[in-house]
């Protein structure tokens, strides 16, 4: 350990540039391991100015599950939902417009929410496709 603060500190001076905090092992490996983790993340997969939330995104054969946690003290009459270009905008529950995006394009038209037991269910149809199966003859 005094290598280690040698190391950070090569004067030996009383007061480090590190906070004391990073004199504990334990919590200069879990800095160090959440700092590869976020280096090793994608850009499009890191949330960039969202606020924390445990929302789950599910796809279903034919439709997209979201199930969002609504805090007891947001008014659900505030809360206004939209989807479009593949994302689904959440505004009135935290401070700025959230949006989730979806695994697949889901059609705009048939989309379901229902506020029940504390969280909001947003059930959205998968966009249909014009596209048709050949079959090969042999």
């Amino acid at each position: 350990m005094k290598d280690i603060k040698n190391w950070f500190n090569p004067l030996g001076k009383e007061s480090s540039f590190l906070p004391d905090d990073f004199m504990d092992m334990g919590k200069m490996n879990d800095f160090v391991q959440k700092s590869i983790q976020d280096a090793l993340t994608p850009k499009d997969q890191q949330k960039t100015n969202q606020p924390s939330s445990d929302y789950k995104v599910v796809e279903l054969m034919r439709e997209v599950v979201v199930t969002i946690p609504v805090p007891y003290e947001v008014d659900v009459e505030e809360i206004r939902l939209s989807v479009g270009s593949g994302k689904l905008f959440v505004s009135g529950i935290w401070a700025d417009r959230m949006e989730i995006a979806l695994p697949v394009q889901t059609s705009r038209r048939n989309g379901y929410a229902q506020y029940q037991n504390g969280a909001i269910e947003v059930r959205l149809q998968k966009k249909s496709s014009d596209e048709k199966e050949i079959f090969l003859h042999y």
